[in-house]
């Protein structure tokens, strides 16, 4: 068994549900794309040039010749009912930052593995040595659909992770996947803001997901028309991968995720409005890292417009109390949620 196929099986028997192997220069491509992305979405550009750099493995890494391309399924893990439908599951089991999340075990496992190999690995955990869903494309793992997500046989519930290492390897799988179907459109029917301008195409000024978790601490939630039509999202969105066909009982919930439980237990919308800063920093921010941690008050900011979308009479008392919340933005949403509701 060659170099390459002797890694690939270490991933899959570590518990990766694929990994290929490609050149560095297969990612070059990715450059154009953001061209792409930019010239359909210019208020974007900002965002997009950020990742034009990850086209490029060995602006980091000198020394690549390969990256392996790693693929992890989270829907095997049961989703804590007090936050279903309220935190994006791909936040929810992110665990490149936990050291006890089994994603996190694994990787440290395959890295020291290769090294033992006589191999050199480069990583960058929180966003990948680079852009992931387009290499994990190149490596024949699975494809792009029309929600802009990355789906193998198991749907698009997925964690993909990289590794760049200095000797040239390729093991390129094929992953026998159907296309959408030309009708279908499901996906862009279900993006409340339209986000999901066409198939295959994004617009992240627009997208919930973006707006409350990684762009939330520019963006502001409550002077954004958007902001009715987030439901009772808080913190990412799962609507266009919830109705798509190819996601349909992929999700199966066999296990806990470790150490989930108890921090979902804190993120109640009511439990988010009295959260304090130590919770927060030390048992929030670690996991839902796209948030800083001087970036509490963007919780509670989208709490309040999700109670606002939601409304029930409980919920009055905790948003009147934080219009004499510390922080500003949370003052002025607790503003605008009471004048619209006649608080």
């Amino acid at each position: 068994m060659d170099r390459a196929a002797t890694i690939r099986k270490k991933a899959l028997e570590l518990g990766f549900s694929k990994c290929g192997i490609i050149s560095v220069d297969a990612v070059k491509e990715y450059s154009e794309r953001m061209n792409e992305r930019i010239a359909s979405f210019p208020d974007s550009a900002l965002m997009y040039m950020r990742f034009r750099p990850l086209a490029n493995v060995q602006r980091n890494f000198p020394w690549a010749r390969s990256v392996v391309v790693l693929v992890y399924d989270y829907g095997k893990y049961r989703i804590p009912e007090k936050v279903r439908g309220r935190i994006g599951t791909a936040y929810l089991f992110d665990g490149r930052r936990d050291k006890g999340s089994d994603v996190n075990r694994i990787a440290d496992e395959l890295a020291k593995y290769i090294e033992g190999l006589g191999m050199q690995v480069g990583r960058e955990d929180d966003h990948g040595v680079t852009a992931l869903r387009f290499a994990a494309v190149k490596a024949g793992l699975g494809v792009i659909r029309k929600n802009n997500f990355f789906y193998t046989e198991d749907g698009s519930w997925n964690i993909i992770n990289a590794f760049a290492v200095d000797e040239e390897l390729e093991f390129i799988d094929n992953a026998e996947l159907k296309d959408c179907p030309d009708g279908c459109d499901l996906c862009v029917n279900a993006c409340p803001t339209g986000s999901l301008v066409k198939p295959f195409s994004m617009h992240p000024m627009r997208c919930v997901s973006f707006l409350t978790s990684i762009g939330g601490g520019m963006a502001d939630i409550a002077n954004n028309p958007l902001r009715d039509k987030f439901g009772g999202w808080v913190y990412g969105c799962d609507d266009c991968q919830n109705v798509c066909p190819f996601n349909s009982g992929r999700f199966t919930e066999k296990i806990d995720h470790p150490g989930l439980e108890a921090v979902a237990d804190g993120l109640t919308l009511e439990k988010i409005l009295e959260m304090d800063e130590s919770f927060y920093i030390n048992a929030v921010q670690p996991k839902f890292w796209y948030l800083e941690q001087d970036k509490m008050y963007v919780w509670k900011v989208n709490a309040l417009n999700a109670m606002k979308n939601n409304y029930r009479d409980a919920y009055g008392p905790l948003i009147k109390k934080c219009l004499d919340d510390p922080n500003e933005k949370v003052r002025n949403m607790a503003k605008l949620v009471c004048d619209a509701l006649h608080l």
